[in-house]
């Protein structure tokens, strides 16, 4: 049901987004407007203008937007611990959103209160060729399984798996997984929160998985001198079998190859519920806002499953509201099954943990792929927890 109350004025909303993406927002901010009279002025910016200006917004308090589109988790969460964006626990509540959103709670709640709302996100997976996995006994079942698929390809002189780590970030992926399907989600994410140490024989247990897949030469070489669309048309002629990421790669595919191509959810390792990575966009209202209604009135309205529904259509995203409908793509419908079947949901590596420490440890995993050295990268990690979560460096003893 649609909000239709009616209210004076304008407010300012700011939307990082592509230049592809402007129309969908539009489309919205226009029939927000015409349900309750409030202007919408957006204010749009490209990915890496928006998180220039975002702190400027929040910490400065210099022209901030009302209402303002950002991350969930630990980039949400930042905000919320500074307390320049406004709780939101009340709206959901009286809006009974733990009905629809239930899933994705964690994900905006700091300290106990709701933060944000979520209105997009999206799947990440093994991406691979239908044609060429058919070939060598199709989608694996577990990890053993999909051992066996590698080492096959790679006898027959396929490289395994894609990666192109030239901006490092692609790395995290694989580390984010492995520790989900080896730990869970609690133990990956007091981890990236500085709570346990990379010595932590739990994590060991991740890198040493991690670097017999490095040792069996599953990995492509030269990583590092690849971005990860560059590597894409090695998977096209057959050269490599899968690349681990997110749906927005759907959009990199040829056309005339798209219907071959299709995701498998990451296998299991061990005897754990399967948890996903699904980075999650939301909108929060400015704690300096001077339009606290109409704001309120913008948080309820993108919300609702028929607005979700619409714009993630247009967004190539899927709707986190679950009665929103979603696309009849296949790559859609994939995302849409796998997140409802999640036991829960991870944003990744860089929204799960401080940007300092990020900006660290990213780099040491895209080395990591490369050197295959468990000491050296844990020694590092461990350095960069220290000197950002503790305060302090270790001793190299």
């Amino acid at each position: 049901m649609l909000i239709s109350a009616v209210y004076a004025g304008e407010i300012k909303v700011s939307v990082l987004l592509t230049p592809k993406q402007r129309a969908a927002y539009h489309e919205v901010f226009h029939i927000f407007s015409q349900k309750t009279g409030i202007k919408v002025r957006m204010v749009a910016k490209s990915d890496t203008d928006y998180k220039h200006i975002l702190p400027i917004w929040l910490l400065g308090g210099k022209d901030t937007p009302d209402v303002l589109h950002w991350q969930a988790s630990q980039r949400l969460f930042f905000y919320a611990e500074k307390d320049v964006i406004r709780p939101l626990t009340r709206l959901w509540h009286e809006e009974n959103m733990d009905r629809h959103f239930a899933h994705t709670k964690s994900s905006v709640t700091y300290n106990k209160e709701v933060y944000a709302v979520p209105v997009s996100y999206y799947h990440w997976g093994l991406l691979y060729k239908k044609s060429l996995i058919k070939k060598y006994g199709g989608v694996p079942k577990d990890w053993q399984a999909f051992i066996a698929l590698c080492e096959k390809m790679k006898n027959a002189g396929i490289t395994p798996i894609a990666i192109g780590t030239k901006n490092s970030w692609p790395a995290a992926a694989w580390f984010d997984y492995l520790n989900l399907r080896i730990n869970g989600l609690e133990f990956h994410q007091q981890l990236l929160n500085g709570k346990i140490s990379f010595y932590h024989p739990r994590v060991q247990e991740v890198l040493i998985e991690w670097k017999r897949l490095i040792d069996k030469k599953f990995f492509n070489q030269g990583s590092q001198r690849f971005t990860w669309d560059e590597i894409l048309p090695g998977l096209y002629r057959e050269w490599f079998g899968f690349i681990l990421i997110g749906n927005f790669v759907t959009n990199k595919l040829p056309q005339q190859l798209i219907q071959d191509f299709s995701f498998m959810p990451f296998p299991q390792i061990a005897n754990i519920p399967l948890y996903e990575k699904a980075p999650t966009e939301v909108f929060m209202i400015a704690k300096n806002t001077r339009k606290i209604k109409e704001a309120e009135a913008f948080i309820k309205f993108i919300s609702q499953p028929e607005i979700q529904s619409m714009l993630n259509k247009a967004l190539g995203y899927l709707p986190p509201h679950n009665a929103a409908t979603i696309g009849q793509n296949d790559f859609i419908q994939f995302g849409a099954k796998l997140l409802k079947q999640a036991k829960g949901l991870a944003q990744y590596f860089d929204r799960e943990t401080l940007p300092a420490f990020e900006k660290k440890a990213i780099p040491l995993l895209a080395e990591f792929i490369i050197t295959g050295n468990i000491e050296q990268t844990t020694y590092k990690l461990e350095q960069a927890r220290a000197s950002i979560f503790l305060n302090n460096t270790i001793n190299n003893d």
